[in-house]
């Protein structure tokens, strides 16, 4: 499977990073020990997911959709289908388990580099590197194997060369004013 690759990475490593992904056998782990402080994303997927499956919210008026509509991002996708592609990767989960590997990078400085994205520009954030993993690819995975307290997923780690770590914590503490005026709250 192709993953999803910021527009402003280094394509030469992410290929190194690609033939890595190839290579590594496949490991499993608790999905917990890839909650990292830098992606608060996975907690808005889970929330999503708790407010259209339990809650039957309307989807354009969750956080995730403006996430997800969001250009800024660095990644763009169209945020009608994105949910609903999501919501159809919850079923499949949730009838098969996870069955693509996640792709996890692991890191063993002591604190890592992040970073986000505002109107092109990048911004840096420093974060104690408390497991050592970091999620590369595998977001919508994650979310849906932690709202379901899946208790291992399968996982493939690599030292990753071309990963530019995200900060969406930060990111999403920018926006969510924004966020919440776009959903009328």
């Amino acid at each position: 499977m192709k993953r999803d690759v910021q527009p402003q990475s280094d394509q030469f490593l992410n290929n190194i990073d690609n033939i890595s992904q190839k290579n590594a056998k496949i490991q499993r782990i608790n999905p917990k020990q890839l909650l990292t402080k830098n992606r608060d994303d996975i907690i808005v997927r889970q929330n999503f997911l708790d407010e259209i499956i339990n809650q039957q919210q309307n989807i354009k008026k969750t956080i995730y959709y403006q996430f997800i509509s969001d250009k800024e991002r660095g990644i763009v996708r169209e945020p009608q289908q994105a949910s609903k592609n999501f919501l159809k990767l919850y079923d499949e989960i949730k009838k098969n388990n996870i069955c693509e590997p996640i792709l996890v990078g692991k890191y063993n400085s002591p604190i890592l580099k992040t970073r986000y994205l505002i109107k092109n520009l990048k911004f840096w954030n420093e974060y104690e590197n408390q497991s050592g993993y970091q999620l590369i690819d595998g977001a919508h995975r994650l979310s849906i194997a932690l709202f379901l307290n899946l208790d291992s997923i399968p996982v493939k780690i690599i030292t990753a060369k071309g990963f530019e770590i995200p900060d969406y914590t930060q990111f999403l503490k920018l926006k969510r004013e924004e966020y919440l005026k776009e959903i009328g709250n």
